[in-house]
């Protein structure tokens, strides 16, 4: 192995201790095979990128990648008593929103970009990556941040504007609701 891929190849190793049902399915592969679970992780891996790079299914996978697992880990984070991992998983779920729907409106461009889906997942994979400064921090930091504490009171001035006019149309259906129901009524009497 490359040194430079050792510290990489060790943190795999100690997640791959973790007991978890994940680890759990890779003990068991691992004892019907004889092949290490670290070896079976890279090929998963490793499959993961060539499905990515195919382009069939790709968008699936991606998906499965980029939303499953954190919103597993969001959940772990939820359940534990410290916070710091709350901010981290926050600061994910406000840049993968904010990508897609970026990637929603130039979805006719992106498609001709080859490897695409490879790309993106590359990225939020960047992003969500358990260090300290990762992708998410430094595009919160530097591109949302920024973007978002400069136009806060539009933001909360047009949000509260929506909210009023929901609310009214909710009233407002549960009287004409609650009306049509006393009038369906009275003939039955």
């Amino acid at each position: 192995m490359s040194a430079a891929l050792e510290p990489y190849i060790q943190r795999l190793d100690a997640v791959l201790q973790d007991k978890n049902p994940f680890t759990d399915a890779l003990s068991e592969v691992e004892k019907k095979t004889g092949v290490s679970k670290r070896n079976l992780a890279l090929g998963g891996i490793a499959v993961t990128l060539i499905w990515l790079c195919v382009g069939i299914g790709s968008s699936l996978v991606c998906s499965i990648v980029c939303f499953i697992y954190p919103a597993y880990k969001s959940f772990k984070a939820v359940e534990s008593p410290q916070g710091d991992d709350d901010k981290q998983w926050l600061t994910y779920w406000i840049v993968y929103s904010t990508f897609n729907i970026l990637e929603y409106f130039a979805d006719l461009i992106l498609f001709w970009i080859p490897l695409y889906d490879l790309l993106k997942c590359l990225f939020l994979v960047w992003c969500m990556w358990p260090i300290e400064n990762n992708g998410s921090v430094i595009v919160y930091n530097t591109l949302l941040r920024p973007f978002l504490l400069k136009n806060e009171a539009k933001i909360d001035a047009k949000l509260s504007k929506v909210s009023g006019q929901v609310n009214k149309y909710v009233s407002d259906a549960k009287k004409e609701k609650s009306t049509d129901c006393d009038s369906a009524l009275i003939p039955l009497l």
